[in-house]
């Protein structure tokens, strides 16, 4: 990746919670509830927010009632988080390491991160934590680029040429072909974000690779999006198309 270094986005992509929280949407009420409908969400059921971030899936989970634990591994992600979410039960930890007990969540969910893990070990440490026949669900919201000003905004940030994943991935084939999975699933969900100037900006400068930039490259990279966002009408919609993965722990019939 051209401009920031990998580690730099790993460590650091991550590091302005505030930002991110203003700036990121949520997630469309029709993703919960396919979720709610597959895995049976209800009181009683506990589940994981996995690369919790500041807790934007987390509080739209909190509205089936079930028990949730929170793990995000940036400080300043985890602040935001229990100041949005308060009494959340949350912890510091990664997909490789779930600070959790074998068989103990009835479903486990990755909003907008699991393109960050070692996808092969994180699916066996998710598998460890799940009981048998629990959920594992995935969510992406990925900027609707066949938009036109959309298409021309991303070409502004540099994303294809900076981007530090492949956005338009299909992560049907990675779930199934790990041993632990079975009935992987995808459906995908249009979406939109109703942004002012200053929210468009918020959300452009939570892009990981920006953030990691130091301050100084971060305003000299922003201040020509700004102009640009400034001819924008003072309103707009920012279209998503939303991608929704359902899977279960693999149950032998034999044990």
């Amino acid at each position: 990746m051209d401009g920031v270094e990998d580690d730099r986005v790993s460590t650091r992509g991550f590091g302005d919670g505030s930002t991110y929280e203003r700036g990121r949407p949520g997630y469309p009420d029709e993703a919960l509830a396919l979720f709610a409908r597959s895995f049976g969400l209800e009181a009683g059921k506990r589940v994981i927010d996995l690369g919790a971030g500041t807790g934007k899936f987390t509080r739209q989970l909190a509205s089936f009632g079930v028990e949730i634990l929170a793990v995000e591994p940036s400080p300043s992600m985890r602040a935001e988080l229990e100041r949005t979410v308060p009494g959340v039960d949350l912890a510091d930890g990664s997909a490789e390491a779930i600070p959790a007990d074998d068989a103990s969540v009835d479903a486990v969910f990755v909003a907008q991160a699991f393109h960050w893990f070692d996808p092969d070990r994180a699916l066996t440490e998710i598998a460890r934590v799940l009981r048998p026949g629990g959920g594992l669900g995935l969510i992406w919201n990925e900027r609707d680029e066949s938009v036109e000003w959309v298409h021309r905004l991303s070409q502004a940030i540099e994303w294809p040429e900076r981007r530090p994943y492949p956005a338009d991935r299909d992560y049907r084939a990675v779930v199934s072909a790990h041993p632990d999975f079975v009935d992987v699933s995808r459906h995908r969900f249009p979406f939109h974000q109703t942004l002012d100037h200053a929210g468009l900006m918020d959300r452009l400068a939570s892009t990981s690779y920006i953030t990691a930039m130091s301050a100084a490259e971060r305003t000299a990279f922003l201040a020509p999006l700004a102009e640009r966002v400034s001819e924008l009408p003072e309103t707009v919609d920012l279209p998503y198309v939303t991608s929704v993965y359902t899977a279960r722990r693999f149950t032998d019939s034999r044990a």
